[in-house]
């Protein structure tokens, strides 16, 4: 479940940077085999880094998941949207990660959205 949710989301932050945007919220929703639905919603600091998506995402999910339940749905929704670019502090990891998205976004816009992935993102079990 874990290469879904990075794929997801990986995708969605790929998106708000190509339209120049940030989020501030997110919200995992979770529906099970009977139908139930659960949703969990996070504000964070306004972003669009993978990383701190991913791991956000993540911990959202963890919090709604039923083991004994069987899953039919995952959604993950990113609103508080401003437009604008990611304001980096000196000295901090975030640099390094913003440079990561932006050459990953530069192979994404040259060879197709597909075309690169974290290796938490690829599905093993094929």
């Amino acid at each position: 479940m874990n290469h879904l949710l990075t794929s997801m989301v990986m995708d969605l932050a790929f998106e708000l940077r190509q339209n120049k945007k940030q989020t501030a919220c997110i919200t995992v929703t979770v529906r099970y085999s009977t139908f139930e639905t659960v949703t969990k919603q996070a504000k964070i600091p306004y972003t669009a880094l993978d990383s701190v998506l991913i791991s956000k995402t993540k911990e959202l999910f963890k919090q709604l998941y039923q083991k004994r339940l069987l899953i039919r749905l995952v959604g993950v929704r990113l609103s508080s949207l401003v437009s604008g670019f990611e304001q980096i502090d000196l000295y901090s990891e975030s640099e390094e990660q913003y440079s990561l998205c932006q050459a990953m976004d530069k192979i994404r816009r040259r060879f197709g959205p597909g075309s690169i992935k974290l290796a938490s993102a690829i599905d093993l079990n094929l």
